[in-house]
């Protein structure tokens, strides 16, 4: 084996829901993480999740996929947020941003305190906004913390 086959890339998800579970599968394909965890307030929505992914291991590279708890960040190269609320019918932005903001500050604390050295990708809507809380609430620097739609 070369020393590449030894190298374990983690990946932590919190958020099981469609955007999070096509991202753990378009990961898994990608072949880019040996390590997969999905967090979600709905413990069982992330099991079967996971059970699922885990059918598609023999199609693709060997990952390790799992449920699991704010715990299991510790040692992610990066932690994924696709959780939060959806915009309401008539709801502003303003409004959407605030209640994903209340919501981000329990994840994006329990993610600093069990991964204080990885790093942190937003995919919650409205993305800008939350980079911008999430850097804020993180205390870490900026180039440590990103967003994407």
């Amino acid at each position: 084996m070369t020393l590449l086959q030894h190298i374990t890339t983690k990946v932590a998800i919190i958020g099981a829901g469609n955007v999070g579970a096509t991202l753990a599968y378009a990961l898994l394909l990608s072949g880019l993480a040996t390590e997969i965890v999905l967090i979600d307030q709905n413990h069982k929505k992330a099991e079967g999740e996971a059970m699922d992914l885990t059918h598609a291991v023999p199609l693709a590279k060997p990952a390790r996929i799992w449920a699991g708890t704010y715990e299991d960040t510790k040692g992610a190269a990066i932690t994924v947020v696709t959780a939060g609320a959806a915009q309401r019918p008539g709801e502003t932005r303003l409004d959407l941003a605030q209640r994903n903001t209340d919501i981000f500050k329990s994840i994006i604390n329990e993610i600093v305190k069990h991964n204080p050295n990885g790093l942190i990708l937003v995919a919650t809507n409205p993305v800008d906004v939350l980079t911008y809380a999430s850097i804020k609430i993180s205390g870490l620097p900026a180039n440590r913390v990103f967003g994407s739609g």
